[in-house]
């Protein structure tokens, strides 16, 4: 027999069932503002950021974050539009693609630094993503204690390492049914999400995805905030799924910032690629506020790359398990008011270094 639900777990799975089933729900919008009629991306090239033997400069990198930031809060002192000294503030890195791609060390104390600067405790930051041993493996050195930075992941190969909060959850039964985790179609979130911090920074990698076509910011939250999710891999599945946990409010209220690491990516074999020929070096970091604006434009990287490499395009390339890549969730989360999907109404500001 399932625990009686109380009102906060009722109304996350309620919210999280209609949106899971990618129905349009008008009450869902009430009293959000209207959706933007243009959005802002802030891109930043540096020609010297990756050198020989994927040798990144982490100099380079500071300055690179530290001109996009600038560009994108237009402000000389930026992160104090999006973080307080008292904040406690997740950095959500992308391990999955270890050992070859994931969020650089590099951006990762590059962000540090500046969170320090304006004065958040060092273990009032957490880096954390979903696997545990996915960070080790990235080379990610794990911190439980209560001096410096915190380190660690929600999951491990053991139940005893589970960081999961049962009282918030994603339910939805559009999913591959035989896929749940012991029948359940509820998907819990992090605790460390919902528990540690206030503050999410999201730190996605410009990669592609053989389910979903490409992982940018919108999957590396959904796949990566809640546990139970094998279920929604497979078309039509993977989209809904992606958008509905995005568009919940504990999400969009959370997560205050996105960047794309473009530093390294890699245009094929993702999300975990296994040769290094498909890594290359856009040696670029995207930073705003609309996860969606952000994809877009790394969706059309990567199919540029794809087609520079004599590729298909993601749309006509095969999932892992035979139909096309959905490559949808743009769309939908554009049509749910996420953000913005239509490239002329992206703005994108490219700062000089």
């Amino acid at each position: 027999m399932e625990k009686k639900m109380n009102r906060r777990e009722f109304m996350v799975q309620t919210t999280s069932a209609v949106l899971g089933a990618g129905l349009a729900s008008q009450a869902l919008l009430r009293g959000e503002q209207e959706p933007a009629k243009t959005s802002r991306v802030v891109e930043v090239f540096h020609k010297g950021c990756v050198g020989e033997g994927r040798r990144v400069d982490p100099e380079a990198v500071v300055r690179m974050l530290r001109a996009g930031m600038r560009s994108l809060a237009g402000a000389e002192s930026p992160w104090s539009k999006f973080i307080k000294p008292t904040d406690r503030v997740g950095l959500k890195i992308n391990c999955l693609g270890k050992p070859l791609l994931y969020t650089h060390h590099e951006l990762v104390q590059a962000v540090i630094g500046e969170l320090l600067a304006i004065g958040v405790p060092e273990n009032n930051i957490i880096v954390w993503d979903r696997w545990q041993q996915h960070m080790t493996a990235s080379h990610y050195v794990l911190n439980m204690t209560d001096k410096g930075v915190r380190c660690y992941g929600t999951e491990g190969y053991s139940k005893i390492e589970r960081r999961i909060d049962p009282d918030v959850s994603y339910v939805s039964e559009l999913d591959t049914a035989a896929e749940r985790w012991d029948g359940r179609t509820a998907s819990y979130f992090s605790s460390i999400f919902t528990k540690e911090c206030d503050k999410i920074i999201n730190m996605a990698v410009l990669k592609d995805h053989n389910s979903s076509g490409y992982t940018m910011c919108l999957k590396n939250l959904a796949f990566g905030l809640c546990d139970n999710n094998d279920r929604f891999h497979l078309p039509p599945y993977i989209d809904p799924f992606i958008v509905g946990v995005c568009a919940l409010p504990q999400v969009r209220e959370k997560v205050v910032l996105h960047m794309v690491d473009g530093i390294e990516a890699c245009y094929d074999q993702g999300p975990d690629p296994s040769n290094p020929r498909v890594i290359w070096a856009p040696k670029t970091l995207w930073l705003g506020t609309d996860p969606v604006a952000l994809d877009t434009i790394g969706w059309k990287i990567i199919d540029e790359k794809r087609v520079a490499m004599g590729l298909p395009k993601l749309k006509d390339t095969p999932s892992y398990s035979g139909p096309p890549r959905p490559v949808g969730q743009v769309a939908l989360a554009a049509a749910k008011g996420l953000g913005i999907c239509d490239p002329d109404r992206i703005k994108i500001d490219r700062p000089e270094l």
